[in-house]
């Protein structure tokens, strides 16, 4: 069965197209009669690919027209208005660019007429064209009318129930005619509103224009020919590097660095020049194709106004009450649904006369604000290529690839020109030259949780000395014409050096053990009576590789770089790399050898006024021999105060000493008194205790007496020793 228009409306719908293109998104054709120059005139001589998502493209050569279209996928479209550069190199100029309307399609359903949005097989488009003037055709014969409905008539009962649709037409005879849904083969439209509102619904759901090129009309002024130059950037996925390392006995390690290039541009690539650009350029996209509509207030009134009525009492000759009439009374004005009602229809109204009713059977007028079609010429003159002019006059130097720094970018400039089909990919030889390398074995100690019996990887340590920085990609690795592995290379910057891990080696061991010690102990400032000083933390590992192999060997041991710690005593031939250092160790087939890594870390600390170890900074600090004279007389000056703190401190422990010694003596006395005391007789004894007691606790008394005044005088000392601190504002580094 099929939905047919009538052949009464052939004129509107060869007419459909033109109106319909700017809507849908599809591609728009310029006038007939414009002189045209289709792109492929004017083909992609230049592609620049990069890492961001982003593509490069320049078209080059001259023309005689003064239109020249360019098909551009509808995702690209954005990019295109973003970043188009028309350049004339004769006296011409690019005057506009023309591109189809992009809708939303939700707007473009709401501006459909309410029955057709939803219409979807021949039972809802029967069901929502009702009043539609129709010819149905089928089993039946013919039958012209408007449709009246359709209605299930079902037969049979139980399980047995089987549905009968039908269909009711009014015909010019004023006859219902019923025409079953089963036996209709073909239906015609015969109303023009729902005809073209079907047609757009159907384009909105096919999604029209979003698998379509887009045709862009570039529109020049000026003498002719136009010797162009049109650039611009569209979304492209990036390229993607592959590197393969063959490794010889007797020769340099050949790298060889292919990119994989996709074109999804929507057009070949026949003999382009091709660059690759390393590195990230900010790009991001834009909407600039779709409409931006701005939300405007809605002041229509909720209420309709009310036509006013005569007061019943008013007849002729009689004067109006001007106040009643503009205050209708509340059973005489319309219920306000009942009014909105009526605004809408005729809001409805309106919009059908400037819709609906603008329809007609003759070629539709073009869209606001793109101009009407020129004649067109007998015949359209002939296209001339030309050498294209180029925005970068860089030449390719090298076996491969130029390699060239833009900028924080870099480029990779093709020698050759590349031919890349449509839709596929393309391996392209960026480098191909040989490097200096060896192959070595390579710890990491930091990936494993134990330290003993650690395997190390097998490594090619290179560097990069091809003019080139070699963007992140996987590497196979080829030795004596086998394949030993794989890697992956990290962004290599031109000159630097890398270890490329490609397998593990079982017959190579690493033990370690270290420990950590502090040194180095210097002045540093003093403010404000606070003393600090520095002093070194050393970090101290010895690794001990044990190699197993018949031949002896070449080890690197990774330790990983740490915030504020630096490598001490750097073994010759230790590789720095932003992240690590990386210590060299030569070991003799079926030997072991060993190497000391020591990490030093800078520590400041605030230390106290009558600590031993700030005296010896003083002392360390006035050898020096660079203290100002003024500072060096007050530091010497606190160590005399120090010195003499430090001998009545020692006079302090020898008074406690004695006074210890004849605290005991006392208590033995006493003791031997309280015996005394308890047995008769002895009484002289006891009298000799008694005067011995007395001056013990005299001389106990001198001796506390003196402890005070020590404490006294180095309280003293020490106040002085800070009050000098204080008036000092050194920094000794």
């Amino acid at each position: 069965m099929t939905v047919r228009a009538s052949r009464l409306f052939g004129p509107l719908l060869i007419a459909l197209p033109a109106m319909l293109g700017p809507l849908l998104g599809g591609c728009s054709r310029p006038g007939p009669s414009a002189a045209l120059a289709d792109a492929s005139e004017l083909p992609v001589t230049r592609v620049v690919l990069y890492q961001n998502g982003v593509g490069y493209f320049e078209r080059s050569g001259s023309i005689d027209n003064n239109v020249l279209t360019i098909q551009i996928h509808p995702t690209q479209i954005n990019d295109l208005l973003k970043s188009l550069t028309v350049i004339d190199a004769g006296s011409g100029r690019a005057v506009s660019v023309s591109l189809p309307l992009e809708q939303n399609a939700d707007r473009l359903l709401n501006e459909l007429p309410e029955q057709v949005r939803n219409a979807g097989g021949v039972l809802e488009v029967l069901q929502v064209f009702r009043g539609a003037h129709v010819e149905i055709t089928g089993q039946r014969g013919s039958v012209t009318g408007r449709v009246v409905g359709i209605e299930n008539l079902e037969t049979g009962s139980g399980e047995e129930v089987k549905a009968d649709w039908r269909v009711s037409l009014k015909t010019e005879d004023d006859d219902i005619v019923v025409y079953p849904v089963k036996a209709i083969t073909s239906i015609a439209l015969y109303d023009k509103t729902l005809s073209v509102g079907l047609e757009r619904s159907l384009d909105v759901s096919l999604g029209e224009g979003g698998w379509k090129p887009i045709s862009v009309a570039i529109r020049l002024a000026g003498e002719t020919p136009h010797r162009l130059l049109v650039s611009y950037i569209v979304e492209m996925p990036r390229w993607k590097p592959a590197y393969r390392l063959v490794l010889g006995k007797d020769q340099k390690p050949l790298l060889q660095g292919w990119a994989v290039v996709d074109n999804v541009s929507g057009e070949s690539w026949q003999d382009v020049k091709l660059s690759l650009v390393s590195g990230a350029p900010i790009s991001f996209r834009y909407d600039l194709h779709s409409p931006q509509y701005t939300e405007r207030v809605d002041l229509t009134p909720e209420r309709a106004p009310v036509a006013v009525a005569p007061p019943p009492s008013e007849a002729p000759g009689y004067a109006v009450d001007e106040d009643a009439a503009m205050e209708p009374e509340a059973e005489e004005a319309e219920p306000e649904g009942e009014a909105k009602r009526l605004s809408k229809n005729k809001d409805s109204a309106a919009s059908s006369g400037a819709g609906r009713g603008a329809v007609t059977d003759e070629a539709a007028p073009p869209p606001p604000g793109r101009p009407a079609a020129a004649p067109a010429p007998a015949s359209a003159p002939a296209m001339r290529r030309m050498e294209p002019p180029s925005l970068d006059q860089l030449q390719a130097q090298g076996s491969e690839a130029a390699a060239k720094s833009v900028g924080v970018l870099f480029r990779y400039d093709l020698r050759d020109p590349v031919t890349v089909p449509d839709r596929s990919s393309t391996l392209v030889s960026i480098v191909n030259q040989r490097i200096s390398g060896e192959e070595v074995v390579y710890f990491r100690p930091e990936l494993s949780t134990s330290a003993k019996e650690l395997h190390p990887y097998r490594a090619v340590k290179f560097e990069n000395a091809t003019g080139f920085t070699l963007e992140s990609g996987p590497i196979t690795v080829y030795s004596e014409g086998t394949f030993v592995g794989e890697g992956f290379v990290e962004r290599m910057e031109s000159g630097r050096t890398s270890f490329l891990t490609f397998a593990i080696d079982g017959n190579v061991l690493l033990d370690s053990h270290g420990g950590t010690r502090d040194e180095g102990l210097r002045l540093l400032r003093i403010v404000d009576g606070v003393i600090v000083s520095e002093m070194q933390r050393i970090q101290r590992t010895t690794y001990e590789v044990k190699n197993r192999h018949e031949r002896p060997l070449r080890a690197y041991i990774r330790t990983p770089k740490r915030s504020g710690w630096e490598l001490k005593n750097q073994p010759k031939g230790t590789v720095e790399t932003p992240e690590a250092f990386v210590v060299p160790l030569d070991v003799g087939a079926k030997a072991s050898a060993k190497v000391d890594v020591e990490l030093a870390q800078r520590v400041e600390r605030n230390v106290a006024i009558d600590s031993s170890n700030t005296m010896e900074l003083f002392r360390m600090y006035l050898a020096g021999g660079k203290a100002p004279p003024d500072v060096a007389k007050t530091l010497k000056e606190v160590l005399e105060l120090k010195q003499q703190v430090n001998d009545k401190r020692k006079e302090v422990e020898h008074v406690q000493s004695q006074h210890g010694q004849l605290s005991r003596d006392q208590d033995r006395v006493r003791a031997n008194l309280n015996v005394l005391r308890k047995t008769p007789g002895n009484e002289q004894l006891r009298n000799e205790l008694a005067r011995k007691l007395a001056k013990l606790e005299a001389e106990l008394g001198k001796l506390s007496g003196r402890l005070v005044a020590l404490s006294e005088e180095i309280a003293e000392l020490e106040a002085r020793m800070k009050v000098l601190i204080r008036g000092i504002s050194l920094d000794a580094r």
